[in-house]
């Protein structure tokens, strides 16, 4: 793809819109780049790209730049519902994401892993089985390294692996996976897109361009996800808790797919959506030829990932379990039905238009008490008050208090927000660090 001279505007300057720029530049484009926060709000990349002469402008968006690029490329997180994006593609702009910018750059396979909840545990888990099988792989995109930093450069892999959001798949094309994982799908990101019509669309759009001769992995247990598998072309590969002759799937024992049997007992994961992930992660590999045995021993020692039903600790009884990286109600359902009962739920955050009483039948089945903390805490409230004991806390900081006094031996104290860190943390990350960080202090004072 030759884009020398072609006027092409990157909207968001975080990481990936850093490594977007400098790309465009080398491939000599004329490049503009936009960023609604001020200057000394972004990485000091974009002042370096400002001294060698990029066009930046920053703390708007103008709509002089907007309409004139060829392309525009959104980095991931900036919505498609810009009032200047909607503008921009109604005068003939192109807009795409930086995934389907990148794809046009890469010639090796990719295995596309994206759904509402999941995506980073199955994409490295699909990693490290194939890493362990031999092959050198690249692990990336909305996981680690945005896609762009390897285009013209993947020579150096054998395949690359790619967690996808419903972001980066809004904006692609051309973008074609030789295997497309989708895991689940529930509503979430509804701040960003439309509805949760668009929300599917975007992530179904992993399989819009593969033919016959790809392959689509799907959990068929998924309401959402087993409607649609009609319109897709690749050959298919089921997984789930229900017996196929042609899928994975678990049999209340064993893991089996055909003749093979995988025996993950002493799996570390926790959880019924955890083993669903692991019969991704073998459909995926068993695809690319990996030996059963390799997959078996590599899903039994994977450890889970930070802030994902991560065991925090014990405190006179207490276990505590940090899942900050459950930001939509869909993950904290998942979290609530890895536990048998007895649970003190912290939960709460930046509201991002999701209804929340799907977690009501679970919550009154299992929680002892709900604690709900951040922008969203009254709607939660407002949602599930009337099914549990529920308090409300300024601060994580409270809320552990709360916790830790209305709890008992035997308990579980579970942080799974539901919503996004944005209102009172700077990422899910920070959040369950200062959730841990929080525990940890009484467990020194206990």
């Amino acid at each position: 793809m030759d884009i020398k001279g072609k006027k092409v505007l990157v909207v968001g300057l975080g990481k990936t819109g850093v490594k977007t720029v400098r790309f465009l530049v080398k491939k000599e484009a004329c490049v503009r780049a936009s960023d609604i926060l001020p200057l000394e709000k972004l990485p000091d990349e974009v002042r370096e790209l400002k001294r060698d002469g990029v066009y930046i402008e920053t703390g708007k968006h103008s709509r002089e730049s907007f309409l004139w690029a060829d392309t525009i490329i959104l980095s991931p997180g900036v919505p498609f519902g810009l009032p200047l994006v909607e503008e921009a593609i109604r005068n003939g702009v192109e807009v795409i994401s930086e995934v389907e910018f990148a794809f046009r750059y890469v010639k090796k396979p990719i295995i596309g892993i994206t759904g509402s909840n999941g995506k980073t545990t199955t994409s490295t888990l699909v990693a490290r089985i194939l890493e362990a099988s031999g092959k050198r792989v690249f692990l990336g995109a909305n996981i680690g390294t945005p896609l762009i930093q390897i285009a013209e450069q993947d020579e150096d892999f054998d395949v690359l692996v790619l967690e996808l959001s419903s972001f980066q798949l809004q904006g692609t094309v051309t973008f074609k996976p030789f295997i497309g994982v989708i895991l689940n799908i529930s509503p979430n990101h509804l701040d960003h897109h439309a509805g949760f019509g668009e929300y599917m669309e975007s992530k179904f759009k992993l399989f819009a361009n593969q033919t016959e001769d790809d392959w689509s992995v799907y959990n068929f247990d998924d309401f959402y996800v087993r409607n649609y598998m009609p319109e897709i072309k690749a050959r298919k590969l089921p997984f789930g808790f229900t017996s196929t002759d042609k899928g994975v799937f678990f049999d209340g024992t064993f893991v089996r797919f055909g003749e093979e049997v995988y025996d993950l007992r002493e799996m570390r994961l926790v959880g019924a959506h955890n083993l669903e992930n692991a019969m991704a992660a073998i459909a995926s590999t068993r695809i690319m030829g990996c030996d059963p045995e390799v997959i078996r021993r590599e899903i039994v020692g994977f450890s889970p990932l930070p802030h994902r039903i991560e065991f925090v600790g014990e405190f006179n009884g207490v276990r505590f379990f940090n899942d900050s990286k459950a930001t939509s109600p869909g993950a904290t359902l998942r979290a609530l039905q890895s536990f048998s009962g007895s649970v003190i739920l912290i939960a709460g955050g930046k509201d991002k238009g999701v209804d929340y009483s799907m977690l009501g039948d679970e919550v009154a089945r299992k929680v002892k008490v709900l604690i709900l903390i951040g922008e969203s805490r009254f709607q939660m409230q407002k949602e599930l008050g009337d099914r549990v004991k529920t308090h409300l806390a300024s601060s994580l900081e409270e809320a552990i208090e709360i916790a830790i006094s209305n709890s008992s031996r035997g308990d579980t104290v579970l942080f799974s927000p539901a919503c996004s860190s944005f209102d009172m943390f700077s990422s899910y990350e920070e959040r369950g660090r200062r959730f841990k960080e929080g525990v940890w202090k009484y467990q020194k004072q206990g």
